[in-house]
């Protein structure tokens, strides 16, 4: 009996530790719980930069898109111009850079609305937006160009400097003196925009596009 309660009492405290060595082994230390926090924390700053990025990206590529439809649109309106007219620093202001509504007596207003509303929408990455427009003699004379530049403070447009010195300029009054006093026959077109960048908006970003015009709107 004694050497039953014995072997009895071995096996009763065989047991208790080896579930005390289980118990202990199966919790976590101060030490691993630092260590996963630290993990996590990493991985979601890694996150967080890597969505940062890529929403900046795509920002920046929306802008990029706006801003070629905007060149485009406008080399298409100087094209469909007199070339008399695209050298005249009053009509880029008026006609070209203030985008008027258009005058088609077969639009009803809420088409012209419509259109309207197009243009303001198709802007609206471009934030703090400057257009300017420069028309030239090609190849360069050394005389004066025709450059009118619109932006936040002047949405309507300014008139930054003319092509001739003549008041008024009328378009066959800018034609004779681009083909007798100057001898051109080819105007450079440089339609430049810049705006804010995207993230902070502390950086300018800028497109322009480039075409020579010959008489008749007609590239050599």
């Amino acid at each position: 009996m004694l050497i039953m309660s014995c072997h009895m009492r071995l096996r009763y405290h065989s047991s208790t530790a080896r579930f005390s060595r289980n118990a202990t082994s199966t919790g976590f230390t101060l030490v691993e719980v630092l260590v996963a926090l630290v993990i996590c924390v990493v991985f979601g700053a890694a996150t967080f930069a890597t969505n940062s990025q890529l929403l900046i990206k795509l920002k920046a590529q929306k802008e990029t898109t706006a801003a070629t439809m905007l060149l485009q649109r406008r080399m298409e309106q100087l094209r469909a111009s007199a070339w008399s007219d695209v050298a005249r620093s009053t009509y880029l202001k008026d006609t070209v850079i203030a985008d008027p509504a258009p005058s088609n007596p077969n639009l009803t207003q809420q088409q012209i609305a419509a259109y309207m509303a197009s243009i303001i929408n198709a802007e609206a990455p471009l934030g703090g937006l400057t257009e300017r427009i420069t028309v030239s003699v090609y190849p360069p004379d050394g005389g004066f160009a025709a450059v009118a530049e619109r932006n936040s403070s002047n949405p309507a447009g300014q008139i930054i400097s003319n092509i001739s010195n003549l008041t008024p300029e009328t378009s066959d009054g800018v034609y004779s003196y681009l083909t007798n006093s100057r001898n051109a026959r080819l105007l450079r077109i440089d339609i430049l925009l810049s705006w804010n960048g995207p993230g902070s908006r502390t950086l300018r970003r800028s497109r322009q596009l480039s075409s020579v015009f010959g008489i008749g709107n007609i590239a050599p």
